[in-house]
């Protein structure tokens, strides 16, 4: 398993070109072995892989715009494949789907044909969870729901907000396997059960335990990301926090 940068952590340093080749070249110092492009600045595909390919930080995962995933999906496709990224990530579902079951299958419906698509081109779609899909239905969480009827959808399974809405992350990682995951987001909690967001190895989430079953189950990559990071006044400096508490395990 290698351990990624998720460069959502770091995005108040990726607002120009510019900068974001000086975050390449940050987190590639740090010691850090993949990346997921989030929240960067607009960038030129090939340039993108350029970064990519000079700092060898290979480009694992994506959180694209819900309305480019939707309505320029060809252009979207072409784009990853340039920057040879595997998955076409999405950060969350607009909010006008979040509240209802009927909700969540109408972004189920509106993800198929884009889905498909990407499919054929040899990618992946992957969701990343808040803890909002955890809501019930009956007895039964949303994303359960998005699992079972989404039976192609890949996940981004988030640690945090997994543990925040007071359900196991372990149980998930066990239940989605590497078939539809190939990326977790290793986030810390403060305190429980309901604690901030902080780096990885200053909270209560054993990322020891959580690495140790990834390896067991062929899950290829562990991004850290720390929402609140740029809050800090020193992103970057966050991320060296987590890498130096993580690295123990890798």
């Amino acid at each position: 398993m290698k351990l990624g940068a998720q460069f959502y952590t770091i995005r108040d340093n990726t607002t120009t070109p510019e900068d974001l080749k000086k975050s390449f070249a940050a987190i590639k110092n740090i010691g850090y072995e993949v990346a997921q492009m989030s929240a960067i600045c607009d960038i030129d595909a090939n340039l993108l892989k350029s970064y990519s390919d000079e700092y060898s930080l290979p480009i694992t995962c994506t959180h694209s715009a819900f309305k480019r995933i939707i309505n320029d999906t060809d252009a979207l496709i072409k784009e990853h494949i340039i920057y040879g990224c595997p998955v076409i990530g999405l950060g969350s579902m607009p909010q006008e789907y979040r509240n209802s079951l009927d909700g969540v299958r109408a972004f189920l419906k509106e993800m198929a044909e884009p889905m498909k698509k990407m499919e054929a081109a040899g990618l992946t779609f992957a969701y990343h969870n808040h803890a909002f899909e955890f809501q019930l239905d009956g007895d039964k969480p949303f994303y359960d729901i998005m699992i079972e009827e989404a039976p192609t959808m890949g996940f981004i399974l988030d640690t945090y907000w997994v543990k925040f809405a007071g359900f196991d992350y372990l149980y998930y990682l066990k239940k989605l396997g590497p078939a539809r995951i190939s990326n977790v987001h290793f986030k810390d909690m403060d305190s429980e059960p309901k604690g901030k967001i902080c780096p990885c190895g200053t909270g209560v989430i054993d990322f020891g335990e959580v690495k140790n079953l990834c390896e067991e189950l062929g899950i290829p990559n562990a991004l850290v990301e720390q929402d609140n990071a740029p809050d800090t006044g020193d992103s970057i400096g966050q991320m060296i926090i987590s890498y130096n508490n993580l690295k123990k395990y890798f």
